[in-house]
């Protein structure tokens, strides 16, 4: 598995879906193996994932949105796409 590149744009794989869990209404990933139950951070990058938003602009929304510098959220951002990618629940579209 190769690094990241902020240029790519990072999607579901075929099979993953993220939705509202009914009883907890919390936000998870279902895929064909299980669920993943995602933290509010990693929520907020994951409904990002369309695979047209690129990793640089995912950073930058999330750095409006919550008022921070990039440099700041970029790590956390990489950190949650790389476990993604770890477990084939994302990849990468140039």
């Amino acid at each position: 598995m190769s690094s990241i590149d902020e240029k790519s744009c990072p999607a579901l794989v075929l099979g993953v879906r993220m939705q509202l869990d009914v009883t907890t209404g919390e936000p998870v990933l279902l895929f064909p193996e299980g669920v993943l139950h995602l933290n509010a951070t990693a929520h907020e990058v994951v409904s990002r994932c369309d695979g047209r938003t690129s990793v640089a602009a995912i950073v930058a929304a999330l750095a409006a949105e919550y008022e921070v510098e990039r440099d700041a959220l970029r790590g956390d951002v990489l950190e949650c796409l790389a476990a993604l990618q770890k477990r084939k629940l994302i990849h990468f579209k140039p």
